[in-house]
């Protein structure tokens, strides 16, 4: 497989995230860049192009759960890939958030055409892991799982 470059026009980082008395926020990110090839790959998330649809939250996902002026980018640098059947794939590696890395299995699904890779995968992660969280209110108040919704286009370089 020859190295791939993500088609960001054609590709989706987003997230859902729930309030523990209800409710759920969508919210995703438009400004991303990344590579994989058969040893690995890497993204690279601009934190300040969260958008939820409501501006004043999205400032404040900026602000205080992304800490984007010290830390505008989130990063996933792949460490390992392990095949788990023809189209399947748990790939882990370091995610970076507000200056902090921990590793992070992801399982993807694959899906190969000429010249393209389509890749799919849900997970879930603790956002206090990397310490995204606001005050002791919101840290109460917005769940700590976070469901991350990768659907991810790459095309060959």
């Amino acid at each position: 497989m020859p190295e791939y470059v993500l088609d960001q026009q054609r590709s989706r980082i987003g997230f859902v995230a729930a309030h523990r008395i209800g409710g759920r926020v969508h919210g995703g990110f438009d400004t991303f860049e990344g590579a994989i090839d058969p040893a690995g790959g890497w993204v690279t998330v601009q934190l300040d192009s969260v958008d939820t649809g409501n501006a004043r939250r999205d400032d404040q996902l900026r602000k205080d759960f992304f800490g984007t002026a010290t830390h505008p980018e989130m990063t996933f640098v792949t460490t390992e890939i392990t095949p788990r059947g023809a189209d399947r794939y748990d790939v882990t590696g370091d995610l970076t958030l507000r200056g902090t890395s921990h590793p992070l299995t992801v399982p993807f699904l694959l899906t190969q055409t000429a010249g393209e890779a389509h890749l799919t995968a849900t997970v879930k992660l603790n956002r206090h892991t990397w310490q995204a969280n606001w005050n002791a209110f919101t840290t109460a108040l917005v769940h700590p799982q976070v469901l991350v919704e990768l659907d991810v286009t790459a095309t060959s370089g």
